[in-house]
């Protein structure tokens, strides 16, 4: 009885296939003017339809006008997509990262310069080279490096040269160390606004600042996040009128003693300083933060009657936002310079505000020109969201939303909120090893647009 139940079963499963093995057939051929043979090298479509001819003509009637607009798009599209896919096919991101990881490996790290203008499409050229790792000598306690810099200034007028060399010395426990520079800076073009908050921009002017500076120090660094260091400052410093045509020079535009030293000076300055650097890379932070605080005496040796004192300081921190692909990066900084006995500040020594690259010596203010506000105090915020949108390899990419806020005042009792400045817009970074290569930015103010492009991340 069992067994005949079994062969029952057999017969309905075989009757059934049979049935449907007809359906296919038939279906098969009742559509086979619809089918689309099968290529294993080729992706059949989900919607078949959507590619029979009279669909596809139809299609292109509607799109007309995108063709129209695209075409100006079509040569660069074209010229691009051939320049990586032989760039791809012929390996020369491979043969590049090897070339600079060879240079590395010998001390030499080139790498393009932007001006302190920070002008899109303005590019030069800097490195520095280490010089234990290029005669190969082992010195995990002393370090002596080379560095030097050029790139042309903003609409081409004239040049920035940067020169110098540093060392270090530092005992086997790295508790204690000393180190110093020797740098010399020349630039045919900066600009200058005159003295305060509410210059205008009909005062433009440039200067030729060139600097021959030396300081050494003594620093101790109980833990690798604390650090305290004392220096002794040496600073010659000549100015002259800037060559930029169509713009005022600086010693005819404002009245001969207007300005404190327009003519330059001699000064030497001792300086402590005290860091706190949490940070989890310096060079692309995600997490902790730094703390920074300078208290300087400055005199003249030149009869200038350069007296004064300079403190300052800033705080930043980095949160990551439930991710480390969205990054939320805070810095306030604050800077004052006091006469001491009836003494002057040079202006090429006092707080300034405005750029997009604070490397510079001008603190940010990205909607503003560079250099464009200076005076003796200074109190600037800067936010920036940074988003991951890209990563692959050793390359990444983070989008960047910034508010810059800022004000330049004589005395702590001159400033008012109701003089801040603000700047709002975006940028782009692109990084490579957590470095980053290329940074772009755009942002806008009370004086319209400003964008820059620089070489590394602004705070």
């Amino acid at each position: 009885m069992r067994e005949q139940k079994r062969i029952k079963k057999k017969q309905q499963i075989a009757v059934f296939i049979f049935l449907l093995s007809g359906l296919i057939i038939s279906a098969s051929l009742l559509f086979a003017q619809e089918e689309i043979p099968y290529d294993p090298y080729v992706a059949i479509p989900k919607y078949p339809g959507a590619v029979r001819v009279d669909v596809v003509a139809k299609r292109e009637q509607n799109q007309w006008l995108a063709r129209i607009l695209e075409q100006p798009f079509r040569p660069v599209g074209y010229v691009t997509g051939r320049s990586l896919q032989w760039m791809e096919e012929n390996h020369l991101d491979d043969k590049t990262i090897w070339f600079f990881d060879e240079l590395a490996s010998h001390g030499i790290y080139p790498k393009p310069k932007s001006p302190t203008s920070g002008g899109l499409g303005i590019m030069g050229l800097e490195g520095r080279v280490e010089i234990e790792k290029l005669l190969k000598v082992e010195q995990p306690h002393a370090s002596l490096t080379a560095f030097g810099g050029w790139t042309p200034n903003a609409g081409f007028a004239g040049s920035t040269v940067d020169l110098g060399g540093k060392y270090k010395l530092s005992t086997a426990d790295s508790l204690f160390s000393n180190d110093g520079v020797v740098s010399y800076h020349r630039s045919s073009s900066e600009s200058f606004y005159g003295l305060g908050q509410d210059t205008s921009l009909g005062e433009y002017s440039t200067y030729q600042p060139e600097e021959l500076r030396f300081d050494t120090g003594v620093g101790y660094q109980p833990t690798p996040a604390l650090e305290v260091k004392e220096s002794f400052i040496f600073q010659k410093m000549n100015i002259g009128n800037g060559n930029r045509e169509r713009v005022g020079k600086i010693k005819e535009h404002f009245p001969v003693g207007s300005i404190p030293g327009i003519n330059g000076g001699d000064l030497i300055g001792l300086k402590t300083y005290l860091s706190h650097d949490t940070r989890d890379n310096k060079h692309d932070p995600k997490h902790g933060g730094q703390q920074l605080a300078e208290f300087s005496y400055f005199h003249d040796t030149d009869g200038n009657d350069f007296h004064y004192l300079k403190f300052g300081g800033s705080i930043s921190h980095f949160l990551p936002i439930k991710s480390d692909r969205r990054i939320l990066a805070l810095r306030l900084t604050g800077e004052k310079n006091q006469e001491l006995g009836g003494g002057q500040i040079p202006f090429f020594n006092m707080a300034r505000l405005g750029g997009t690259d604070r490397a510079d010596g001008s603190e940010l203010l990205r909607s503003y020109r560079y250099n464009r506000f200076f005076d003796e105090g200074l109190l600037a915020a800067n936010a920036e969201y940074r988003y991951n949108i890209y990563e692959y390899g050793d390359f990444a990419g983070d989008a960047v939303a910034l508010f810059d806020v800022g004000e330049v005042f004589g005395e702590f009792g001159d400033f008012g909120f109701d003089e801040l400045k603000f700047s709002y817009g975006g940028g782009l970074n692109v990084k490579f090893r957590r470095r980053t290569i290329f940074s772009v930015t755009i942002a806008r103010g009370n004086e319209k647009w400003q964008a820059g492009s620089h070489t590394k991340i602004p705070f």
